[in-house]
């Protein structure tokens, strides 16, 4: 009896450890913030810590954030973060010959100074895609697939990356090694790290969460903004728009198996219309784009994924924004004609 009795509490103990190991497996990368007008600063340090990742902001540290999450995806949790101050999140890979230099750039950022000579590479449009919840998405899981060219060199390789993934890279700007050999598929962060290693440098993976200083003093100037150090440096050549849709597809790739034939179908259709008013004259393409995005299933998928992120906004932000467009619709309405 005693045996059986043991036997019985090592069953019960193994499907314990089971169920705990379970809750863990599946919990993993989820995150819990229940903050009420707390620093950011404190805010950044508790979602570091859970998320076993590095966060830079140029926001004030002392900026008092209100925000509550349970069970959040990682890259969920940051995006709602940078919506509570108004910040612009980004996955970076800061990389330099030295980590001294990595360092010095990041304080600089922090601090709101800019340092200069260093290259920025950033997607247009970052990780907003035209698809529906991307936000779950981890970015540094994000595939790419090295588009094989004669030009070797550092910069232009971090180039094809930041269209590829949406990542932003950032590299002195005289460090430009040629690379003798190019890393094979993978996640962007492994990717990322090879390039690096090949170029004998060292990089740094981290959240960036800007705030650009927005000028609203000004008449007519709302969206005129003080850019500051880690914004993309200006590019010499048109983006690939091939290597944006390989974004796009590698992103939706990484959704929930019964949310991906939507996003592929939303994708295909934004991606189908520019195609077909890429070569038109500018009266027409302003045209059809007005036509499009007045279209009703259009319009109502445009308000949904809006109205989704504003859920994620405190209901002091959501006022505040619908204050700025009734601003913006004055100023519009006031301005005069181009004759």
């Amino acid at each position: 009896m005693r045996k059986l009795r043991i036997v019985l509490l090592l069953i019960v103990a193994a499907f314990a450890m089971g169920a705990l190991a379970w809750r863990w497996w599946t919990e993993r990368g989820l995150v819990m913030l229940a903050f009420v007008n707390a620093p950011l600063s404190t805010v950044i340090k508790s979602l570091e810590a859970q998320g076993r990742v590095e966060i830079a902001t140029n926001a004030d540290p002392a900026t008092l954030v209100t925000i509550r999450l349970n069970r959040a995806p990682l890259s969920e949790a940051i995006d709602t973060l940078a919506l509570r101050i108004d910040a612009d999140p980004k996955l970076a890979y800061i990389a330099a010959p030295t980590s001294e230099q990595i360092q010095a750039g990041l304080r600089a950022f922090s601090s709101g100074a800019n340092p200069g000579d260093w290259m920025v590479f950033s997607a247009q449009g970052g990780r907003r895609l035209h698809v529906s919840n991307l936000s779950a998405v981890d970015p540094r899981r994000i595939e790419w697939r090295i588009t094989q060219t004669t030009d070797r060199n550092l910069h232009t390789l971090l180039d094809q990356g930041a269209q590829k993934t949406g990542a932003l890279f950032a590299v002195p700007l005289g460090w430009n090694p040629w690379l003798s050999k190019l890393p094979s598929t993978g996640e962007v962060r492994e990717v990322t790290s090879k390039l690096i290693r090949t170029a004998k440098g060292t990089a740094k993976e981290l959240f960036l969460l800007t705030v650009y200083s927005r000028m609203e003093d000004q008449p007519r100037q709302l969206e005129a903004v003080e850019r500051p150090f880690f914004s993309a440096s200006p590019r010499t050549e048109a983006p690939n728009p091939e290597w944006a849709a390989e974004r796009a597809q590698a992103a939706i790739a990484l959704l929930p198996p019964d949310e991906q034939d939507q996003a592929r179908r939303e994708f295909n259709e934004i991606r189908t219309f520019w195609e077909s008013i890429r070569q038109l004259p500018e009266p027409e393409r302003r045209a059809e784009i007005e036509e499009h995005f007045n279209k009703p299933d259009v319009e109502a998928r445009i308000e949904e994924q809006a109205a989704a992120r504003d859920s994620r906004r405190t209901p002091e932000q959501r006022e505040q924004r619908y204050r700025n467009y009734i601003r913006r619709k004055e100023q519009i309405k006031g301005a005069p004609t181009k004759s």
